[in-house]
């Protein structure tokens, strides 16, 4: 774990070598992790599962690699799946009394991905922890991300301070210059950010990291729009091949690298706008709400028919991010349209894909309702219901076969019963554009809307309302949505029981009624 955390590729190479033959389970499990430092999280995911019966005797290593479990379902964007791994994780840190701070923090994490901000500020000013610790500085890296958010990047470096004390957590370094980045941009110090990025990537690029496309495409956005040095082609090039083979976000991060080498405004600003909308899907939210006001931007410039469209996509990220209003690049022009922002009207009614999950399942396109259970392929009404399930409404391509045949393996023979149920849901949906396979994920295209994510959104909103008044009228909306059991009609299934599981947990957020049990 020490090697693997000072970032250097070749040492762990060797060391995995040779434990091969003394400890082949310690290297399995390594193997996970290292897939995770290196952003495989697939790769970690299907790594993991196979561990977890060897591990069963073993409360420490079953807690380890329910973390790492945790860590890859959020790579992949499945938070909730994420959520659940690691709160097994943190129920047996507890009873063993072992490491349970640290598991805290790591659950805080998909906390931030959700833009869960200020529930995220709270919870650390409760810990109190000493930032000499790893978790102080895992928890220091988390402050300094929200105050860049609240737009106090002075308070964001004053947490930064123990960088000269990471050299042995390379990762978290690389992390930490980041973030030193972003608020030295929001402090107008835009040479220093752009250097600090460059480092960044550097350094990631140096273990084979895909994330490494992240700080080098806030690199070259300095580039591009402070007229500063790109970075050197050759990182830009390592960076885009190592994101190529990355997961949704670091593929998000490649596309805005290549809108951003676009020479003309017009064409970038489609480039990044799409950029922005994997960001979102990746559930990364500041790059979604960054990149998707630069297109914005661009597209206001060059009069492009994206503006419109980019200024939706950014309408419910800005009052999350209100603190960004003070960056030197979008700043100004984040206040000139912030009355088009309050204007927009987000998840129309009878447009794209609209389902109810809560209570009982539903769906329409268009406005037109679908009977999935009429169906008679039931292995597509499960995939569909997955694909509305999941974060951003998108799944890899192999979990989804492994979903719908656990017991069977993803091979060229087998993988024709895949293509089969999407394709009863494409043509049941009536638009194959509706459902599209992008990279090595499937996922639902348009605007897509769930009650159970209309419940999150509103909470989140609440989480960070000011007034106590429009935040209680927030919750309230919450709480009607919440009137019900989650898909009450897949009463087995295991993948439906961990968002069952999240829902509870939103239900007791909102006060919403108890579970009732028969």
């Amino acid at each position: 774990m020490i090697i693997a955390k000072e970032g250097d590729a070749g040492k762990l190479a060797d060391y995995l070598r040779v434990l091969k033959e003394e400890d082949p389970l310690a290297r399995s499990l390594l193997e996970a992790y290292f897939a995770i430092v290196r952003s495989r999280f697939p790769e970690a995911a299907r790594k993991g599962r196979r561990l977890l019966s060897r591990v069963s005797g073993d409360s420490r290593l079953v807690r380890f690699l329910f973390n790492t479990l945790g860590m890859a379902y959020r790579g992949m964007g499945e938070l909730e799946a994420s959520d659940n791994y690691i709160l097994k994780a943190l129920e047996i840190s507890e009873r063993i009394g072992y490491l349970a701070i640290n598991t805290k923090i790591n659950l805080l994490y998909n906390r931030l991905l959700r833009a869960e901000y200020e529930s995220i500020y709270s919870e650390l000013a409760k810990l109190n922890l000493e930032s000499a610790t790893e978790a102080g500085h895992h928890a220091g890296y988390l402050l300094a991300i929200v105050e860049c958010v609240r737009g106090r990047p002075d308070s964001a470096l004053r947490r930064l301070t123990f960088l000269s004390e990471l050299s042995s957590e390379k990762i978290l370094w690389c992390q930490c210059i980041e973030i030193k980045g972003l608020a030295n941009r929001l402090m107008g110090k835009l040479e220093e950010a752009r250097r600090l990025f460059i480092e960044s990537a550097e350094a990631y690029a140096g273990f084979s990291s895909a994330y490494s496309a992240f700080p080098c495409a806030k690199a070259l956005e300095l580039s591009r729009f402070a007229g500063l040095e790109p970075p050197p082609g050759k990182l830009i090039r390592r960076c885009l091949a190592l994101a190529r083979r990355g997961s949704w976000g670091e593929q998000a991060a490649a596309q805005e690298i290549d809108a951003l080498l676009e020479d003309d405004d017009f064409k970038a600003s489609e480039g990044l706008y799409d950029a922005a909308v994997s960001y979102s899907r990746a559930n990364q939210p500041i790059e979604a709400f960054l990149v998707g006001a630069t297109a914005a931007l661009l597209a206001w410039r060059t009069n492009s028919p994206i503006f419109p469209i980019a200024l939706k996509f950014i309408a419910p990220l800005a009052p999350l991010h209100r603190g960004f209003r003070r960056d030197p690049i979008l700043g100004s022009f984040l206040s000139k349209i912030e009355p088009l922002l309050s204007d927009v009207r987000v998840n129309g009614v009878g447009a794209g894909i609209r389902a109810n999950l809560i209570a009982s399942f539903e769906i329409w396109v268009n406005g037109r309702e679908i009977r999935p259970f009429e169906w008679y392929n039931k292995k597509a009404v499960r995939a569909l219901v997955y694909l509305l399930l999941s974060p951003k409404h998108r799944l890899a391509r192999d979990h989804l076969f492994y979903l719908l045949w656990p017991r069977k393996k993803y091979i060229r023979k087998n993988a024709v019963l895949l293509y089969e149920a999407v394709s009863v849901i494409r043509r049941n949906l009536g638009d194959r554009t509706l459902l599209v396979r992008k990279h090595d994920f499937y996922q639902l295209e348009g605007d897509v809307w769930t009650d159970l994510g209309e419940m999150e959104s509103l909470i989140r909103f609440a989480d960070s309302c000011q007034e106590s008044a429009r935040r209680e009228e927030l919750l309230a909306r919450a709480r009607e949505l919440a009137r019900g059991e989650l898909l009450p009609e897949f009463p087995y299934d295991p993948y439906i029981d961990e968002y069952r599981q999240y829902y509870e947990r939103l239900r007791r957020k909102v006060g919403g009624n108890k579970r009732v049990r028969s």
